[in-house]
């Protein structure tokens, strides 16, 4: 059985052979100069190596080479991207261009480009483009005065745009005054010593701390202008708040307002009063005697019997005739029968 399925396959790959063989000579049907053209014959080979899958050992070298040199231009194209990245820079950073110069430093170099908010930048133009880091104070006062010589109105208020500018972050080089640009006649500068709000540190409260105690610390912080300005202004006879002075302010307020309602009471004035404001005026009000009992309980237990033998006796009474005898209703009488003697 094994010799009949190996002749099968051998039969099956030959038939498989011939019509790729075939399919090969199709497409390169009428095709012309066979013999004697090399790219007709470069063509055709191609066409063959579609067909069959198969690849010669000349054209896997020509994959490798393509592959390599794609590699290498790939290669090219980063070096010379890097190169145009840093053109001009390879000699700045931590190189020493002179041998009494230090290396430079990025750090350093960023702090020299911050702008300074207690100048105004302003000031720092001039007709010659000098800068003002080499001026000395004498230098800077003449630059101050020559620039406001001619100004109608000079000052030394602060621009409120750029406070703030500088509280919410958005000042630098490029930020333009919204009150002219550099024609503002407001200073553009922190006064020497002005500390932001941003700046300030804030209070770090103590979760042990009372309120009382955080109130007492406040003002002992204060204490250098309270005493001769604000505590001058508060009323004589005051106390610190403590939770004794506030229950005794407390109490001393409900009793002045009771007092005043039951005044307008005696007085006879109409007023409204709430429960709870009756209960706090008289709470014996609100209060049952001792021998109070339920509602029910008051009421007399009523005789059922009695009832009944009383109205029987009405009944009774209202029958008889004045000579003694019964009252018999007859067919067509109506009943006479007197019900004003009926106790329901």
């Amino acid at each position: 059985m094994a010799g009949a399925g190996s002749k099968q396959d051998r039969a099956q790959q030959k038939a498989l052979e011939k019509q790729k063989q075939k399919i090969a000579e199709d497409k390169t049907f009428g095709l012309k100069n066979k013999n004697k053209s090399k790219s007709v014959q470069k063509f055709i080979k191609s066409v063959q190596q579609q067909v069959t899958g198969k690849q010669t050992s000349n054209d896997k070298l020509l994959t490798e080479q393509n592959k390599a040199k794609a590699e290498k231009q790939k290669l090219s194209q980063q070096q010379t991207l890097l190169a145009s990245l840093f053109k001009g820079t390879e000699n700045i950073k931590h190189v020493v261009v002179d041998g009494n110069k230090p290396l430079y430093d990025p750090k350093q170099s960023r702090d020299d480009q911050k702008i300074d908010l207690y100048s105004d930048p302003r000031l720092q133009k001039s007709e010659d483009g000098d800068d003002m880091s080499t001026w000395d104070l004498n230098m800077l006062e003449k630059v101050v005065s020559e620039k406001h010589a001619g100004d109608s109105c000079t000052t030394d208020i602060i621009c409120k745009h750029f406070l703030t500018a500088v509280e919410t972050k958005k000042y630098g080089w490029f930020w333009t005054c919204p009150n002219g640009g550099d024609k503002c006649k407001y200073r553009h500068c922190l006064p020497p010593g002005f500390v932001l709000k941003s700046d300030v540190p804030k209070e770090v409260e103590d979760e042990d701390e009372t309120l009382e105690e955080r109130i007492e610390r406040q003002v002992l912080s204060w204490a250098p202008h309270v005493t001769s300005v604000q505590r001058a202004e508060l009323p004589p006879g005051g106390e610190m708040v403590t939770a004794e002075s506030l229950a005794r302010w407390r109490a001393s307020r409900e009793q002045g307002r009771l007092d005043e309602l039951n005044e307008t009471m005696q007085k006879g004035g109409q007023v409204h009063l709430t429960g709870k404001d009756l209960f706090t005026f008289n709470p014996s009000l609100f209060m049952d005697d001792d021998s109070a009992a339920a509602d029910l309980d008051y009421e007399d237990e009523e005789d059922i019997d009695a009832i009944i033998r009383a109205n029987e006796a009405a009944i009774t009474t209202g029958n008889v005739l004045p000579n003694g005898e019964q009252y018999r209703r007859g067919e067509d009488e109506l009943d006479t029968v007197d019900i004003s003697n009926l106790s329901i």
